[in-house]
């Protein structure tokens, strides 16, 4: 069996990046387990609740709607990983890499694709520990297209520009799934706001989601 790891900052970055390629990749019969370096806590939900036992909730739900197998949240602080927190996941990633063994590894791509600096911290480490370990026999880096990126400017960080389809070196019709990876994305309801946000940028874009690919050997 195929077993994909898949390696994100917070809970709703797997629904809004690949969850298309993540349902795609659990019907096609691999497992798939998910670590999330934090619980989201710095954001809002509205219920006047633990923002993190929210957002624990919503992951849970979300995970069960696009059949990951399991999923872990390391503990981080959102918004905070710095250098110091890299090293640190390093070691924690290189653990789990070795003892579930992955033939796949899944995360952002290197500019964190919205800019976020978690997003970025938590690629760098993944990076490192599919270089060192060499257990995973690829590495997915999801990539945001670049017309997606366009309508992104007044985003509230920095939104580095995505890819055109000739750059990426997969192009993954997710078309089949795709209800899947919305109802994922509405299950966290803490962020509903972006996943309207979202439906209308992407709403004349092709039902795809582009990667960058290494191999051990690239």
């Amino acid at each position: 069996m195929q077993r994909m790891l898949a390696i994100f900052a917070h809970p709703d970055d797997e629904s809004f990046g690949p969850g298309g390629f993540i349902a795609k990749k659990i019907q096609e019969g691999t497992e798939v387990h998910l670590l999330c370096a934090t619980r989201g806590q710095a954001g809002h939900n509205g219920t006047g609740r633990d923002t993190a036992q929210v957002r624990a909730e919503e992951l849970e739900n979300a995970a069960a709607i696009l059949g990951i197998k399991s999923f872990t949240f390391l503990d981080f602080k959102d918004g905070c990983m710095c250098n110091n927190d890299i090293a640190a996941l390093i070691r924690i990633l290189t653990e789990k890499v070795e003892s579930m063994r992955p033939n796949i590894l899944l995360t952002f791509n290197l500019n964190g694709v919205s800019g976020h600096v978690d997003h970025m911290a938590v690629s760098s480490a993944v990076t490192k520990v599919f270089d060192d370990t060499k257990i995973a026999e690829k590495l997915y880096y999801f990539t945001e297209s670049k017309a997606l990126s366009e309508k992104m400017k007044d985003y509230f960080i920095y939104f580095p520009q995505g890819k055109v389809r000739e750059e990426v070196d997969e192009v993954i019709d997710v078309s089949d799934v795709y209800d899947t990876k919305i109802k994922a994305m509405q299950a966290h309801v803490s962020q509903n706001g972006d996943v309207d946000m979202f439906l209308a940028n992407k709403k004349d874009e092709p039902r795809e989601e582009y990667f960058m690919v290494r191999t051990l050997t690239t």
